[in-house]
């Protein structure tokens, strides 16, 4: 019975406590990056979510988001990068930049990296960083 209290408990840490705490802005472009510099462009899509799932999207950022990652996966952008600035967004009542990350919803990620060939590409990932209710 104590293991059983032991795993619920080691569980609940890790969904509430761990996970969100690796889940970082950073990390987020890490692992999209790391993917299209793979070549993986399925494993990159399915690390790329632009938007919660309550907000509804256009077919046309879909595609967007599908031709681009296309094409930094084609060209193997991600090899190296550098997040150049993070500008936090505040997303409730009105959106608008806030100086930290304390109360943003949005954390939009100014990136330069570089594909195969050596060349910079300047990306920006606005990555969200808070549920919206």
């Amino acid at each position: 019975m104590a293991v059983v209290g032991v795993v619920i408990a080691s569980l609940a840490a890790w969904a509430f406590v761990v996970r969100p705490a690796l889940d970082t802005p950073e990390r987020r472009v890490a692992t999209y990056l790391s993917a299209t510099s793979s070549g993986h462009e399925s494993a990159a899509l399915d690390s790329w979510v632009p938007y919660p799932g309550t907000v509804l999207i256009s077919d046309e950022l879909r595609a967007r988001r599908t031709d681009l990652t296309h094409e930094l996966t084609a060209s193997r952008v991600g090899r190296t990068y550098a997040i150049r600035s993070v500008d936090w967004w505040r997303t409730c009542c009105e959106p608008g930049l806030i100086n930290g990350e304390r109360n943003a919803g949005l954390a939009r990620m100014h990136v330069v990296a570089t594909d195969e060939a050596g060349n910079e590409q300047r990306l920006v990932f606005e990555v969200w960083v808070k549920k919206l209710t």
